[in-house]
């Protein structure tokens, strides 16, 4: 038996519409963030063209995918501000940023020219500040030297500082808006050596790397084999169960599951199944946020063969 996964939310001729949430992941009309379309989907192909709206219809993105259930982006890729216009042009390469990226603020004015470099184990990259101009069209910095400010997730975490060499350096302030929250952190030829955050409750931390992955207490191999042998395949289905599912999972800030959603859905039962069992897998450690407890989310792909 072969595991097709299909779940459509809409469709129109050749491309099919599907709810998703901020982090892109397939989701419904009760939470979602954005809608997606990708074309030919009932085709088979190494690339899809795909096109990301807004709840008000607007366009987002723009760009190429290499997998039609999963955003997995390659390529050129343009992102749009809600009021149409441009935000960002974006080069990926299996999902990762590489290249140049171009910049734009809301009100059209170019913004900064970056270029990522990223290690051959992937594991590393490193983001080259080339220029950089303000709201107001005045060059802040030129050619990898002066002062630069940066915004991730439409403004809701901020910081400036000073870029030498292409790289950032010395003392970087900012803050993170959703935690209500303040850092400060040193740098030295673009990589950071040392954080310090403080929390709407003054509480401090101090950290060394920004992001820290959420993972399971007895480790991540406990983990996988706990789904490799906890029994996914339903009893009642006979034959071989071929092919891949791709579940969307979050962990709480107390280290609990949640959120445990399927990019995709299919008619034995599999998936449901694989959802329930999942989320009887307890003592996860939560990640941190620049030293901060956060939740975090994250993928799994569970393949039959």
């Amino acid at each position: 038996m072969i595991l097709f996964i299909t779940h459509v939310n809409s469709q129109s001729n050749n491309k099919k519409l599907f709810y998703v949430d901020s982090y892109l992941t397939t989701s419904n009309e009760n939470n979602f963030e954005y809608i997606k379309e990708i074309e030919d989907y009932d085709s088979r192909k190494k690339e899809y063209n795909i096109k990301i709206y807004y709840k008000s219809g607007k366009i987002y993105l723009i760009g190429t995918t290499t997998n039609k259930d999963r955003v997995k982006l390659e390529g050129k890729c343009l992102y749009y501000f809600e009021n149409g216009k441009k935000k960002q042009v974006a080069n990926y390469h299996d999902n990762l940023p590489t290249g140049k990226q171009f910049y734009y603020h809301e009100n059209g004015v170019f913004k900064a020219e970056t270029e990522v470099e990223i290690s051959k184990d992937k594991k590393i990259s490193y983001t080259k500040i080339l220029n950089y101009f303000d709201e107001n069209n005045v060059q802040k910095v030129v050619n990898g030297e002066g002062e630069y400010s940066e915004d991730y997730d439409h403004n809701k975490e901020r910081s400036k500082g000073l870029v030498k060499d292409f790289l950032k350096e010395g003392l970087w302030n900012g803050e993170i808006k959703e935690l209500k929250a303040s850092f400060s952190e040193q740098y030295s030829k673009g990589k950071l050596v040392i954080g310090h955050s403080i929390d709407s409750l003054n509480n401090k931390y101090t950290y060394t790397e920004i992001e820290e992955r959420a993972h399971p207490k007895k480790g991540i191999n406990n983990f996988y084999s706990y789904v490799q042998n906890c029994g996914i395949i339903p009893k009642n289905i006979e034959g071989g169960v071929y092919g891949q599912i791709l579940l969307s999972l979050e962990v709480t800030e107390t280290g609990k599951l949640e959120n445990i959603t399927a990019y995709a859905d299919d008619k034995f039962g599999v998936t449901a199944n694989a959802i329930q069992l999942i989320s009887q897998y307890e003592n996860w450690i939560p990640g941190k946020h620049r030293g901060i407890i956060v939740k975090t989310h994250f993928t799994l792909p569970i393949t039959f063969k």
